[in-house]
Parts: C-alpha cells; sequence; structure tokens
C-alpha cells in the first residue's frame, strides 16, 4: 500500500470526508496536491473519472450519487458535504426523483433537451458543449437509471413518452428543441413523434451519432457497407509506410496476449478486489443492442438535423448513401440537414471539436426558430 493509500485509509477510519475525497481526487485526477475549492472539471475531471469516484463513494459510504452531482458539487468541500448529508437522516420527506438535470439553467430561450447514448444515465459528457451554447441557453439533460442486472432496458417508446410526460411538466406547450447522442438519438426522434402527435410543435430535432438501429437491412446493402469500409482502411493503412506497420504489429501482438491471457487486464482487476468493467460492459452492450434491434422507427412529419464525427473510425470510407447514421434523413418527411463535426464518435465532445458541434446547434437553433 503506497503512503497515499494509507492516508485515505486512516481519514476512512476517522470519518474525515473531505480527506477522503481529496485523497481520492488525488490519484483519479494524477495530482500531488488539490485545495478544498478547486473546480473536478478545470483539474481535469470528466465523466469516466466521474463515474470511479462515485463507485467509491457507493463503496465506501453506501451513498449512491448520480453523475450530475458533479454539476453543483464541483469541489472536494462541496462533494463532502452532500456526502455527509446524504448519510444523515433527514425529517422531510425526500424530494421525488426526476430524470432532468439541469446543465445550464439560465437563459430566456426555448430550452434544449439533450439526451445522452448507452443506457442514458448521465448527462455529464454534455457539460462542455452546453456552456459554450451561450448564457443565453438553458439547456436540461434526462438520465435514466440503470436497470438491474436480471433486467433489460425499458423500450424506446416507452423511455420517450416518460421523458416527455417529465419536460411537459416542465415546459408545458412548445417550441421544443431535442437532441439526442448515439443511442439518445433514438429517444429523441421518438419524443418528437410524440410530441407532434400531441398537437406540440417540435422546433429542433438533433440526432447526433446514432445509427439506423435496423443496419444493414439488405444483403447487398451490408457488402457494399463493408466493402467501402475495407477499401478505406487499406488504403489508410498503406499510408503508414514500414515503419507505421511495424509498430501496428506490435500493438497487435500485445492485444493478442491480453486477449490469451498471457497479458490480461481482467486478471489485474480480478487480483484488485475490482469488479471487471470489461465482463460489465459486455452486459452493458448486449442488453442495449437487444433494445435497439427491437426498435422500428416510423416516418417524422417534421425536420431533422443529422449531426456526424468526420473522423468515427466505423463509419470512415463509407459514402452518404451508405452511410447508418444519415437514415433519419430519408424518415423525416419535413427535411434534413447534415452537419459534419471534426473528431470521432466520442472526441466530437471533447476541445476543440466541442466548440465546433456548439456552433453549429446554435446555428441550427437559431434558425429554427427564426423559422417559427
Amino acid at each position: 500500500m503506497n503512503h497515499q493509500s494509507q492516508n485515505t485509509s486512516v481519514a476512512i477510519a476517522s470519518g474525515d470526508v473531505e480527506a477522503v475525497v481529496t485523497g481520492w481526487w488525488k490519484a483519479l485526477l494524477a495530482l500531488d496536491s488539490v485545495g478544498l475549492d478547486e473546480d473536478f472539471f478545470d483539474l481535469g475531471g470528466h465523466s469516466l473519472i466521474g463515474v470511479q469516484l462515485f463507485s467509491k463513494i457507493k463503496q465506501t459510504y453506501g451513498v449512491e450519487l448520480g453523475l450530475s452531482t458533479l454539476f453543483d458539487a464541483r469541489t472536494i468541500r462541496q462533494l463532502a458535504e452532500v456526502i455527509n448529508q446524504s448519510g444523515k437522516p433527514s425529517k422531510s420527506e425526500p424530494e421525488p426523483w426526476s430524470p432532468v438535470v439541469p446543465i445550464q439553467a439560465n437563459g430566456s430561450r426555448p430550452p434544449l433537451y439533450l439526451i445522452p447514448g448507452g443506457y442514458g444515465t448521465t448527462v455529464l459528457p454534455f457539460r462542455e458543449v452546453s456552456l459554450l451554447l451561450g448564457p443565453d441557453q438553458p439547456v436540461y439533460g434526462f438520465e435514466a437509471l440503470m436497470p438491474p442486472p436480471d433486467e433489460e432496458e425499458e423500450a424506446i417508446p416507452v423511455r420517450a413518452a416518460r421523458f416527455v410526460n417529465e419536460m411537459r411538466a416542465k415546459q408545458p406547450n412548445g417550441p421544443y428543441c431535442l437532441a439526442g447522442w448515439c443511442g439518445g438519438g433514438y429517444v429523441a426522434y421518438e419524443m418528437a413523434q410524440t410530441l407532434v402527435a400531441a398537437g406540440q410543435e417540435v422546433a429542433f430535432l438533433g440526432i447526433i451519432e446514432c445509427p439506423d438501429p435496423q443496419h444493414p437491412r439488405t444483403w447487398w446493402g451490408g457488402m457494399l457497407f463493408r466493402t467501402q469500409r475495407a477499401i478505406w482502411r487499406v488504403r489508410n493503412f498503406m499510408k503508414r509506410g514500414p515503419k507505421g506497420i511495424a509498430q501496428w504489429a506490435g500493438e497487435r501482438s500485445l492485444q493478442v496476449l491480453r486477449a490469451v491471457g498471457l497479458a490480461s487486464k481482467r486478471d489485474v482487476a480480478k487480483e484488485s478486489g475490482q469488479p471487471d468493467p470489461l465482463s460489465l460492459m459486455d452486459v452493458v452492450d448486449d442488453r442495449a443492442r437487444r433494445n435497439v434491434h427491437r426498435y422500428h422507427p416510423a416516418s417524422y412529419p417534421g425536420k431533422s438535423v443529422v449531426l456526424i464525427g468526420k473522423e468515427s473510425w466505423k463509419y470512415n470510407g463509407v459514402n452518404r448513401s451508405s452511410d447508418p447514421r444519415l437514415y433519419w434523413c430519408k424518415l423525416s418527411n419535413g427535411g434534413s440537414e447534415v452537419r459534419e463535426i471534426p473528431g470521432d464518435h466520442m472526441l466530437m465532445l471533447k476541445t476543440p471539436n466541442s466548440s465546433i458541434l456548439a456552433k453549429e446547434l446554435r446555428l441550427c437553433i437559431d434558425k429554427a426558430l427564426t423559422a417559427e
């Protein structure tokens, strides 16, 4: 046990929550020192580190907090206070849990509602883009609870209907502005369908990096998609030259050794007593895939804006007619626009690409609201 871990263990035993959280921040953010009032995000914190941090909080204190807690409790002092208060018995009834999370609550414009991908359990990755939309643009996100290990994820139309009810409790009437990223795109699309069917106006529907749930729909379409990707990858691979190819071969060999257990990250996780993140992700992926495969979107009477990452590896080299992320253009009877954002599936949400994504979103929302 290193010196920092010893200090954290002593702090846990003494009940000094601020000291415990300080130790965790140092370890997770790779810092030698950190002040009680320094901002988690300014120190380089992000959603993946947040997941590890909140896992430690749950294991140590038995307190389960959503990652969006970091929007309000961004310092050690603030987070320690939240942990302390959560562990105390409350005399009043706790506020009912709501999936609507304020990311940027100020501003007079119609709010933008963001729906995250995966299981949709955190809107934290949207923080950077949301703040870049401007101080006059309110932004809210929707978060879902992780289903128990033995249960399937709720169906996409069911989640969409639930989110619409929560949104209309906050904003009874349109115009509504929605954007869904990755798997959240399916939910945003269904929310728009539900609102239009209820006679409400959807001014803006953005679908970000979200593929056709039934791709490939034909044998020929699948072959064309794979062939285009293969040709691009061969060409890209040959551009590496002899030195680059040799480096790739070495990295690939290490991956093979890990796969057969000779350099296994999973063994390290098991020896440390921590849950295996790879096996947990396998479960998430299987359930998420099944849920998406059961989803069959119908045509939408309104307009959509489809935003895609230029460097998304899975779709590099695929022309627009074969790109499953553009499927929504075919379904949008009111027309569609496509915006390409620098970066891949994840990096389009991070600096410097986040500023370009925010600019495109802002322009599209302005255009949609002006056209009313």
